[in-house]
């Protein structure tokens, strides 16, 4: 419900459209991922392009993660944040975590605004998912298999937890199946 509500409020420009059930995340200069077999239900939101609040200061305060993607699995709506860099290594990754952390209240926003623009009381809670994908695993020379079903490495940091895949090309039910 939320999904298709979302795209109700937003412009085409912030939405990234699945074509023959797959979409390119990207990162401009950085990096692109191909996600397959994406439902035409999911909502993808490009959050370079959502802007910011132009009155909260620049730096951690403004961080976001680079796409939001947003559907309904059995009556509830679960949102995934996806982070792209280049390299995971201790930095990078870091910071990436911490642009995932910073995101939530973004999706709290676009709950908000559904909720009244729709006449809505109120919303069931969404479940959140967050992923650091990269390329490289570090800055050493790569050595990871290239097998399809790789696994994810999950870590907390700070109060949520972060899957972290490294490659080019992802099944949407790798993303989906995450908890």
């Amino acid at each position: 419900m939320l999904a298709a509500q979302i795209k109700g409020i937003l412009e085409d420009k912030a939405l990234v459209w699945p074509t023959n059930g797959s979409m390119t995340l990207r990162e401009t200069n950085v990096m692109d991922v191909e996600v397959a077999e994406v439902p035409s239900s999911v909502t993808v939101i490009d959050m370079r392009k959502m802007g910011s609040l132009s009155g909260v200061r620049d730096g951690e305060c403004r961080q976001t993660c680079d796409y939001l993607l947003v559907w309904e699995v059995e009556g509830r709506d679960v949102a995934i944040f996806v982070e792209l860099k280049k390299t995971l290594d201790l930095n990078r990754k870091k910071s990436g975590m911490e642009q995932l952390r910073r995101s939530l209240p973004l999706l709290d926003y676009l709950c908000s605004v559904c909720r009244i623009h729709h006449g809505l009381k109120s919303y069931k809670s969404v479940a959140a998912r967050y992923f650091l994908i990269g390329e490289k695993g570090g800055e050493k020379l790569d050595k990871q298999s290239v097998r399809p079903g790789r696994a994810l490495t999950t870590e907390t940091y700070k109060g949520i937890t972060v899957h972290t895949f490294v490659g080019s090309m992802v099944r949407f039910d790798l993303l989906r199946s995450a908890s």
